[in-house]
């Protein structure tokens, strides 16, 4: 199999994503996809140069691409969903990181949101750490 073919199936693709959620038709993707590859713009400027998706929807769609600390944390076992629900809530009514407020219920010790934030740096920057 091509190397660059393989290499899109491995990552999550904004376009299957977005189709996935409904926000654009198999048929939009595609002529989204030939006008990518045309102008060389990233898949998501098309999308919006075509008014097929708004800023602020591919906006939270990229979001979601990012590897979310929660995540890392409840894989690490260093927290459980329940915990991680619990402050995504209270971090909804407050301006403060996910981390900050681990720390301030004494859900995570600061050395364990130092390895996780370090194993999330490497996991955005594309370098998987085997734990």
């Amino acid at each position: 199999m091509n190397t660059k073919i393989l290499k899109q199936l491995q990552k999550p693709m904004l376009g299957r994503m977005l189709l996935r959620k409904g926000l654009i038709s198999s048929s939009e993707l595609q002529e989204a996809l030939v006008d990518q590859d045309r102008s060389g713009k990233k898949l998501g400027e098309v999308l919006v140069e075509k008014k097929l998706v708004s800023p602020d929807k591919l906006n939270r769609a990229l979001t979601e691409q990012k590897v979310r600390l929660g995540e890392i944390l409840i894989e690490q076992g260093y927290i459980s969903p329940e915990q991680l629900n619990q402050v995504l809530v209270e971090q909804d009514t407050k301006n403060k990181k996910l981390g900050e407020l681990l720390l301030e219920r004494k859900m995570l010790t600061q050395e364990e949101l130092e390895i996780t934030l370090k194993k999330q740096y490497w996991q955005k920057n594309g370098f998987w750490l085997i734990s």
